[in-house]
């Protein structure tokens, strides 16, 4: 067994939400929600501020997270990993001015014949200490020279230079009292099993891929240059797993009327979306409900993606809050 399994890291620092920074990842994740872009709208689902899209706080990396994935993975660089799936457990909204905090746990990691796939667990909490989500992610690594092109391309680590927080900055900020109500949620009405749901397309250009690197971190340089993408084995450069979950995110919000409703969403990927140098690409988002639990006042929700005839997704899936009264 590695030696990294079972192990925890902690944050020695926190991440603080800003407000144009949520609209920013709403904008690359083409989430137009009001409760992302308006005040007023957060208010009156009874916040004190913007509400971040469903992905944001397992997408945005902070410079901490990021020191903490690097010790986690022992020996990959977090930015040079595919996203095999990843499982996001909404607990509470995430906030403008919230002040995040990550622990992470390698759950498992195992040799394949080209790398590791490598299981995290990623606690995500507030000032208050409460967990905002539980992040289930797995990776693949793959073990194989990075070409002098790819080298020259990616950027550099700097890390180490970084000066340490301030022992006293994060207890400070842990003990500040909550500024709005967390545990509210939002039930979708009318929800019935087998209801479907209006598709919808988006598009992303390169220009969309490069928006969404600077505003979450995820620099990966197979994500704009094609020489970094063809030493990958690609024949263009790919989109951002995490961005197709985001857009599949923001349709998931579309379609139910709020993100405050979200209770769990899952993503199993199964074809990266390959962006030319000539044109966008169109991907189309379907949904349905799968089943609705009176009882919990849940219904489960199945999503697919697609890419021309490329299914993007292997499983999608949602569990959401219902009135089903």
């Amino acid at each position: 067994m590695h030696p990294t399994v079972g192990r925890r890291y902690n944050a020695t620092d926190h991440y603080e939400v800003g407000r144009e920074k949520i609209r920013d990842f709403a904008r690359a994740v083409q989430d137009f929600h009001p409760t992302h872009w308006d005040d007023g709208a957060a208010r009156e689902l009874g916040h004190s501020g913007l509400l971040a899209p469903v992905t944001f706080a397992s997408a945005v990396g902070s410079l901490t997270q990021r020191a903490l994935m690097r010790a986690a993975l022992n020996g990959y660089d977090p930015a040079h990993l595919l996203h095999v799936e990843q499982d996001i457990h909404c607990h509470r909204p995430v906030i403008a001015g919230a002040r995040l905090t990550h622990e992470i746990t390698v759950d498992s990691r195992r040799p394949t014949p080209g790398g590791d796939l490598i299981a995290v667990t990623m606690a995500i909490r507030d000032q208050t200490g409460a967990t905002v989500q539980t992040v289930h992610t797995t990776l693949a690594g793959r073990n194989h020279d990075t070409s002098p092109t790819v080298e020259a391309l990616a950027m550099l680590d700097l890390l180490e230079r970084l000066p340490a927080p301030s022992p006293a900055a994060l207890p400070q900020a842990i003990a500040d009292p909550p500024a709005t109500q967390p545990d509210r949620h939002t039930a979708v009405p009318k929800l019935t099993a087998g209801q479907r749901f209006p598709p919808r397309t988006v598009r992303l250009s390169r220009g969309e891929l490069v928006h969404y690197a600077g505003v979450s971190g995820d620099i990966n340089p197979i994500h704009w240059h094609d020489a970094a993408a063809r030493h990958a084995g690609l024949d263009a450069v790919a989109a951002h797993g995490m961005l197709t979950m985001g857009l599949g995110a923001a349709c998931l919000t579309q379609w139910i009327g709020t993100p405050t409703s979200v209770i769990n969403y899952y993503v199993q990927f199964a074809s990266p979306v390959l962006i030319t140098a000539h044109r966008p690409v169109e991907i189309t988002f379907d949904g349905a409900v799968r089943s609705v639990d009176p009882a919990a006042r849940r219904a489960a929700i199945s999503l697919t993606a697609h890419s021309a005839d490329t299914s993007i997704f292997g499983v999608a899936s949602a569990t959401v809050h219902a009135d089903t009264r």
